[in-house]
């Protein structure tokens, strides 16, 4: 009874294990691929169900090498593992590889959990790449150069390559443009300015690391023994050849700046950097330099020396500059603002526009996601205000090597109504000239209204009496009448004396 529960306990353990390891996953990568001779490093990360596992593990690490290389490490509780391997010309040809690791965890014994295997590449030329740096660029595309800034032509090396190659005797970069040569260097980077825009380039650098160890000199120099005379017998001078060791050159090469001191010098003067005319690839092939150009059928290189071959196609392309914009930016409300705006560069370009209230400080961080995309640099702005303020219209522009913020303040004003000059001078005017009339038709009335008074009134007749001083006007009336007809003239028919005036009527 005992042996038939073991036995079942044991079937359900195994299977429990069996359950346990299809859950477990090992995500495997590398740094590769490695140049011959270099270092590439292999990373494992176990998970279980998407989780990190608890456990005591072990990993065992091996390839498929010509002499295999297996590693194998103790128990851990650490879920991530590195291996790095020496890839050495003994053992490793140009190809590719399989690497397995393998995962066991600790139950009672070490239990075999799951396994996972990759390739990886053993290649012939240094891993790496060609980058532009320029300091004003905006686009993060190096494949475009910025025509109005220096470039900084750079070769990045992966780290188990650059370690490699720091143990060199000799390293030497040679540079060449449009398969024309630009000179040597004994670092990575090369400073060139590309100053015709809209035109392409094809950058080349060849890197030639030698691991030849310095080689020792025998130089004979001559000892004169003295002259020892025996039994009258002459002994001549006898010739002996001391050994020296010429001083062996001592390379530094530090990881951020390859310096290193050639053994040999070569037989060409690099050209200038900035020369139009420079020397073209037929006159380096006696150099002996592979590769260049696709020469590589024309000059073998040489299996002792560590090649590193780059190839870089770059666009030059002139940055956005000279932002205009005409027309008026001070409009009233419901009045259409029509702008046109218009720069210099390379196109394509990519147009946003943003409309804020009031003023806008710009900060730098402004992007352009979804923008219009323009050929030329030459587009409207056509909008209605509704209300009055100040507004800024952020124009964003955008090519391959650069980006332009540029602020336009808009006004909207409203207008005050006021009288025109002449809706105010007519009227006074008028007024004016109307009370002028007036008064002066009134003093014309009043002097005439006086002068008609004393002609009708001043009924002189030569006699002064002063008793009409007190009579009324109809009295006085009939006295000058009376008075009119004189004694002795002739009386006029039918008429009659009027009263006595001094009869009160």
């Amino acid at each position: 009874m005992q042996i038939v529960h073991f036995f079942w306990g044991l079937v359900w353990y195994i299977l429990y294990i069996c359950q346990v390891n299809a859950d477990y996953n090992i995500a495997l990568t590398h740094d590769g691929p490695v140049v011959l001779g270099g270092t590439i490093t292999f990373k494992a990360e176990v998970s279980y169900n998407n989780k990190r596992p608890s456990g005591t593990f072990k990993y065992k690490w091996r390839d498929n090498a010509l002499n295999p290389h297996e590693y194998e490490t103790k128990g851990t509780s650490n879920t991530t593992t590195y291996w790095s391997l020496n890839i050495s010309h003994e053992n490793y040809t140009i190809g590719k590889y399989e690497v397995e690791v393998i995962l066991y965890e600790y139950k009672f014994f070490w239990w075999e959990l799951t396994s996972v295997r990759t390739d990886f590449h053993v290649t012939q030329f240094l891993n790496g790449d060609i980058k532009v740096i320029q300091l004003n660029k905006t686009s993060i595309i190096d494949t475009y150069v910025s025509s109005a800034f220096e470039a900084n032509v750079t070769i990045t090396i992966r780290k188990g390559d650059m370690d490699y190659l720091m143990k060199a005797t000799s390293v030497l970069i040679y540079w060449f443009i449009n398969c024309k040569y630009f000179g040597q260097t004994s670092d990575l980077s090369f400073l060139y300015n590309f100053t015709i825009p809209d035109t392409s380039h094809v950058l080349e650098a060849l890197v030639v690391a030698s691991y030849d160890l310095p080689t020792t000199t025998v130089a004979p120099t001559t000892t004169a023994l003295p002259i020892i005379t025996t039994s009258n017998a002459t002994v001549p001078n006898i010739m002996i050849s001391n050994v020296t060791r010429e001083q062996m050159v001592i390379t530094t090469i530090s990881s951020n700046n390859l310096s290193i001191k050639p053994m040999s010098t070569s037989t060409i003067t690099p050209a200038p950097l900035n020369d139009a005319t420079n020397i073209s690839i037929s006159n380096v092939n006696n150099i002996s330099l592979p590769y260049i150009c696709s020469n590589s059928s024309i000059i073998p290189p040489d299996p002792n020396k560590t090649y590193g071959h780059f190839i870089k196609k770059i666009d030059v392309r002139a940055p956005i500059m000279n932002i205009t914009v005409e027309g008026t930016n001070w409009i009233q409300p419901w009045d259409m603002l029509s702008l046109n705006v218009s720069c210099k560069g390379s196109g394509p370009f990519n147009k946003c526009l943003y409309f804020h209230r009031g003023k806008y400080n710009i900060t730098g961080n402004e992007t352009c996601d979804s923008g219009d995309n323009l050929y030329s640099c030459n587009f409207s702005i056509i909008h209605y205000f509704l209300e009055p303020s100040v507004y800024t219209i952020l124009i964003i522009l955008n090519n391959d090597v650069s980006k332009q913020i540029y602020p336009l303040t808009i006004n909207i004003y409203k207008v005050t109504t006021k009288p025109q000059l002449s809706v105010i001078v007519v009227p006074v005017s008028c007024s004016l000239a109307a009370v002028v009339l007036i008064i002066f038709g009134i003093a014309y009335y009043i002097q005439n209204k006086a002068r008609f008074t004393v002609e009708v009134a001043d009924f002189d007749f030569g006699q002064n009496n002063p008793e009409m001083e007190y009579k009324t006007f109809t009295e006085r009336l009939k006295d000058s009448v009376n008075n009119a007809i004189r004694p002795g003239s002739k009386r006029i028919s039918g008429y009659k004396p009027l009263n006595n005036s001094q009869t009160v009527q």
